[in-house]
């Protein structure tokens, strides 16, 4: 089974969608059980998401009982997926984390209902190290690295997308369908460009990302390179093949029964539960 860990503004969205294109019914985007409502009234979208813990998990297996794949801004390395399920495969995109830092606030400025200005978001620790906390319960480089070694992660690159999906698919994942559309895409980048051209305001992102920072460090220099050299010779010669053919079909019928799933089974779950608790 994959587990797909979405670490905000890495492209999440796309790979989602694959999800669901290629297992249907047997895909979930898993919800926090109790909503994502923490008493903070400027977080409405995924900074602050609450992450899956154990019975989150058990509860959802009896929705999906023959689940395929599970993804979303819940599900974190710690969850405990690999406890309830077997064969899992994890899987997770970072991003450098300046410009994911940038787009992040530009997302937060066009989306959310309530917003932060700059030093108040800079200031907001929540937010800060998102990456390494997908990762890692202390949200810590360091203990993040072991995890992902512990349970041979797979960790694709944003700024390698394409790339890294070929990699998924041809060591992890042959079934997978990588047609994909892009989703979620900001209509222009004049915020993050405004950040990322201002010295300052990328050496606080810098400030606050410094486990991101380590670790992806070392995903980009140890860790990513090891599936290069794994998935062998011809790995540029089928991106090039993957990118002529990536505007396939997706399974419109799989998408469909997604869709009817979620929308007359999980979805009516998560009230119930949210209703008594």
């Amino acid at each position: 089974m994959i587990a797909y860990i979405h670490i905000p503004k890495t492209g999440g969205q796309s790979l989602a969608y694959m999800l669901r294109s290629t297992y249907g019914l047997f895909h979930c985007d898993a919800q926090p059980w109790l909503g994502s409502n923490i008493g903070d009234p400027s977080v409405t979208r995924d900074s602050v998401v609450p992450k899956l813990e154990l019975e989150d998990l058990q509860r959802l297996k009896r929705v999906y009982p023959k689940l395929k794949s599970l993804g979303g801004h819940s599900i974190t390395l710690y969850s405990g997926v690999d406890t309830l399920w077997t064969n899992v495969r994890y899987l997770a995109f970072m991003r450098e984390p300046v410009a994911r830092g940038a787009s992040h606030y530009q997302f937060h400025i066009r989306h959310d209902a309530i917003t932060l200005d700059w030093n108040d978001w800079v200031n907001w620790e929540v937010h800060h190290n998102q990456q390494a906390k997908m990762l890692s319960r202390i949200s810590n480089a360091d203990d993040a690295i072991h995890n992902i070694i512990e349970k041979d992660i797979f960790i694709g690159l944003t700024e390698r997308y394409d790339e890294s999906l070929v990699i998924f698919k041809g060591l992890f994942a042959n079934d997978l369908n990588l047609a994909y559309k892009q989703v979620n895409v900001a209509r222009d980048n004049v915020i993050a460009k405004e950040i990322l051209g201002n010295k300052e305001k990328c050496d606080a992102i810098k400030e606050y990302s410094q486990e991101d920072l380590r670790l992806y460090d070392y995903v980009v220099n140890e860790h990513y390179p090891r599936f290069q050299k794994e998935y062998g010779p011809t790995l540029e010669s089928d991106v090039m093949a993957f990118r002529k053919n990536k505007s396939a079909q997706m399974n419109k019928l799989n998408l469909l029964l997604f869709r009817l799933y979620n929308k007359a089974v999980y979805k009516p779950a998560l009230q119930i539960y949210r209703s008594t608790h």
